[in-house]
């Protein structure tokens, strides 16, 4: 499974901060749910357990969690579950913030 997203339009510095627009590929077969963590470092900012979409696109604004502040690396982590919780595949991918270039070494 692949994930991608992009900061474009992304105002930090705000508490309850709407996810940006994820894009899920090669999502198993079985997957029923969705679950997004955001991180900088070892920081968990928050989170939320969403349906699959079935067409692989989650839009903005589904769900909040911490908002980036400070530039730097941050992290999203999916993990598609299947309709027991069990993780079926977990993908990853860090972005640079406010620039969204992507980070090579993702933390």
């Amino acid at each position: 499974m692949t994930l991608d997203f992009s900061w474009g339009g992304a105002k930090g510095c705000v508490t309850l901060f709407p996810n940006p627009e994820f894009r899920l590929h090669n999502v198993p077969a079985g997957a029923k749910s969705l679950s997004l963590t955001l991180t900088q470092g070892v920081r968990e900012m928050g989170g939320e357990e969403v349906p699959i979409p079935s067409d692989g696109i989650l839009p903005s604004g589904t769900f909040r969690t911490f908002g980036p502040c400070n530039p730097g690396v941050y992290r999203w982590t999916a993990q598609a579950k299947s309709a027991t919780g069990e993780v079926l595949s977990e993908a990853h991918r860090a972005r640079y913030y406010p620039s969204d270039e992507l980070a090579e070494h993702q933390p």
